[in-house]
C-alpha cells in the first residue's frame, strides 16, 4: 500500500510538472505566431526597409532563438521591437525554470534584402 501510495504521488508530481511546462512553451509559441503574423506582410520597394531581429532566447549557448525577418513600411519597428523583447523576456524565463540541453541548437545569423519587393532572408556564412 505504502508503494501504491509513492507511485501515485510521484506520478502526480511528475504529471504536473509536464502540464507547467507545456503551458509556459505554448505561452511562447503564441506570441512567436502574433510575431509572425504582425509582420507577415514583408512587402519592400528598398532593401533598406527590410529588417531583421533577433528573438528569444538559446538556454545551452545563448544568442537568440531565431530571427524574424520584416519591412518598416508595413509596421510599426517600435512594436516589432517590443514584441521580441516580450518573447525573449519569457523564454528567459522558461529557461530558469529547465535544465540545460547538452546540444547547441545552432541559428545562423540572416540578412534581410529586398528582392522581387518582398523582404527575403540571406542566411551569412
Amino acid at each position: 500500500m505504502k508503494y501504491q501510495c509513492l507511485t501515485l504521488f510521484l506520478l502526480t508530481g511528475l504529471l504536473s510538472g509536464c502540464s507547467a511546462t507545456q503551458t509556459a512553451q505554448s505561452a511562447s509559441n503564441g506570441d512567436d505566431f502574433a510575431l509572425a503574423e504582425f509582420v507577415a506582410d514583408k512587402g519592400c520597394d528598398a532593401s533598406f526597409q527590410c529588417k531583421v531581429i533577433g528573438v528569444g532566447e538559446r538556454q545551452t549557448c545563448g544568442g537568440p532563438s531565431q530571427y524574424v525577418v520584416y519591412s518598416v513600411r508595413n509596421v510599426d519597428e517600435t512594436q516589432v521591437e517590443q514584441m521580441a523583447v516580450a518573447i525573449t523576456k519569457k523564454e528567459h524565463a522558461i529557461n530558469q525554470q529547465t535544465p540545460p540541453s547538452e546540444v547547441c541548437k545552432q541559428v545562423l545569423p540572416i540578412q534581410a534584402l529586398c528582392i522581387n519587393s518582398q523582404c527575403q532572408a540571406i542566411t551569412l556564412k
